[in-house]
């Protein structure tokens, strides 16, 4: 990564009983086969990603204020739970779009979007955005992150696998006990590889 630029997660931050569960699934699944990463809470956090692209590392204070200001605009939202899911060796947890989370995610996406200056990811080059569609390249143009807006959906990624078909499997025996929770607090995470949050630079409480 340029050090001139950082990318940040902004997350509905989990509670800590949530995050366990996850985290206890991670070190089952970490038992299995090769992972490229699982969460664990300590290297690998728990979160659900709300928006994630890069910043001018200069603005990464603005981008914070910008955060702890939505918060006070919203209280808590519920994630009512659909299902396990696996693509790309991801095992995930899926959730409902709610139209609470929907006006979270929208106004975090309009409200933090100028602050990238127009600066898009190296990583999606002509060569890589071709794995897109042209919707999906259009919201990596106009907002720095292919799955903004419309293609936004909530979901909590619990490990990566090397192999994409065990993740399959894996994910058909997962059992998700938890079939709805409110989230408190958003997060903001610094980013790693495969998606991941790897440090909590700050929380906000919601409402």
């Amino acid at each position: 990564m340029d050090n001139d630029f950082v990318r940040i997660n902004i997350t509905f931050k989990l509670p800590i009983e949530i995050a366990q569960s996850v985290a206890d699934i991670g070190n089952d699944i970490s038992k299995k086969d090769e992972t490229y990463f699982v969460v664990d809470n300590k290297n690998i956090f728990a979160h659900i990603t709300i928006y994630s692209p890069e910043y001018p590392a200069g603005n990464l204070e603005k981008v914070l204020k910008t955060v702890e200001n939505i918060a006070k605009e919203f209280s808590a939202p519920k994630f009512i739970f659909q299902k396990v899911k696996a693509g790309q060796g991801f095992v995930t947890l899926d959730f409902d779009y709610s139209e609470e989370i929907k006006r979270i995610h929208e106004t975090i996406v309009e409200k933090l979007n100028p602050l990238r200056e127009n600066h898009v990811r190296q990583k999606y080059t002509d060569s890589y955005m071709m794995k897109f569609s042209e919707e999906k390249n259009e919201n990596i143009r106009k907002y720095g992150y292919p799955d903004s807006m419309r293609f936004y959906h909530p979901h909590m990624s619990l490990a990566r696998l090397k192999n994409e078909d065990l993740a399959e499997r894996i994910a058909k025996e997962i059992y998700w006990p938890v079939k709805e929770f409110k989230v408190e607090k958003l997060g903001a995470y610094r980013m790693g590889e495969h998606g991941t949050c790897v440090e909590l630079l700050k929380d906000f409480a919601l409402g």
